[in-house]
């Protein structure tokens, strides 16, 4: 798998698809965390961090990429409430019993779910509780976007780097609730490679198969345009409840 580079990072802050700002709203009046401590686990560039920063007590952005990492400071900028950390889903470097609410975008694909469980009943104050955000489609979009190229290294780069377990495994054993706000998002050829090539599974313009990669989703493109445009109707979704570790 590629690492992060800063070009692929900045293409990630900005042609990744947004989150709901209304989701994250409802997330922090449920969970009733106005005034408690939230950690974004595997923040990224602070796609999902911006929306709780300024709206909670205090925000740490644990991001185990440097690249990553230092583009959520420069894009958020220091605050006195935003902690910026590196660290792993699976050894955040937190303190035990420290957080309300633990937020996960994109990222929980990537965790390893028995050492992440772990790891969350550690940092987690008694009460406290989990908020998983991601994209959700009827029309599969998501899913056929990681299926336009079959080529062998990029969906064993996939397998690697995903696990198989769902969302609800990592909240042992409570039943979360699932909530969905629609969106709507247009795009250009541009704007929608640069979201597909700032994955960390994508080609580099050096790798044999980029040019094959890169004409695969050219094609799907095209196929999908209507004057140059492509509109992607999607939800963020967000499983949201309290955790019951053994």
């Amino acid at each position: 798998m590629n690492r992060m580079t800063r070009d692929k990072a900045m293409q990630y802050a900005k042609y990744r698809l947004p989150f709901s700002i209304e989701a994250s709203k409802y997330v922090i009046d449920i969970a009733n965390v106005s005034e408690g401590v939230v950690a974004d686990i595997g923040a990224g560039t602070g796609l999902l961090t911006k929306h709780f920063v300024g709206n909670v007590k205090k925000v740490f952005v644990i991001e185990p990429d440097f690249e990553m990492r230092e583009l959520a400071k420069e894009l958020i900028g220091e605050r006195e409430d935003v902690e910026f950390q590196d660290g792993l889903a699976e050894n955040t470097n937190l303190l035990a019993h420290s957080i309300d609410l633990i937020v996960a975008a994109n990222a929980y694909h990537r965790f390893h779910p028995e050492s992440t469980i772990k790891e969350f009943k550690r940092i987690l104050k008694p009460n406290g509780m989990l908020a998983v955000f991601s994209y959700y489609d009827d029309s599969n979009f998501f899913r056929d976007t990681l299926r336009v190229c079959n080529d062998e290294q990029y969906v064993k780069r996939l397998t690697e780097s995903r696990h198989i377990k769902p969302v609800q495994y990592f909240y042992g054993d409570s039943t979360p609730n699932r909530y969905l706000f629609k969106q709507e998002h247009n795009e250009t050829w541009d704007e929608y490679w640069g979201a597909v090539i700032s994955s960390m599974e994508s080609p580099d313009e050096r790798e044999e198969w980029f040019v094959t990669f890169q004409e695969a989703h050219k094609q799907r493109f095209n196929d999908l345009a209507r004057d140059g445009v492509i509109t992607v109707m999607y939800d963020t979704e967000v499983w949201l409840g309290q955790p019951k570790y053994i």
